[in-house]
């Protein structure tokens, strides 16, 4: 799958995946990721909802960790965001409807290329 077409909680999957984020799975149109229980015992996990594709508190921290530019940018007729993460010498970038969009697509293609396999851990 084109990382470009990556949305909603299959995108914010990808981002948990890149972001080395525990146990990431889609269920019920929603990312979930474990979170580790405050005293460190793992059969005391919970699952949180993970969506920095729309939740600025979970997508500010990662654009600024992994320094991610965003511009405003026209594509044709709507208006659209571009994401770019910088990446040795070249410069990673996505476009998305929204800012949040954009920067998780650029997140992700930093880490696994253009296109990630067809495969979120969807129940």
């Amino acid at each position: 799958m084109r990382v470009s077409d990556l949305e909603g909680a299959v995108l914010d999957y990808w981002v948990a995946r890149a972001d080395n984020l525990p146990k990431p799975r889609v269920d019920d149109g929603f990312c979930w990721i474990e979170e580790p229980a405050c005293d460190g015992d793992p059969a005391r996990a919970l699952e949180a909802a993970f969506a920095p594709s729309t939740d600025w508190a979970q997508c500010g921290p990662i654009i600024e960790r992994a320094r991610i530019h965003l511009v405003p940018a026209a594509a044709g007729d709507r208006a659209s965001w571009t994401g770019s993460v910088p990446a040795g010498a070249r410069t990673i970038e996505q476009v998305g409807a929204t800012v949040l969009i954009a920067a998780m697509r650029a997140f992700v293609a930093s880490r696994f290329g253009d296109a990630v396999p067809d495969e979120a851990d969807t129940r």
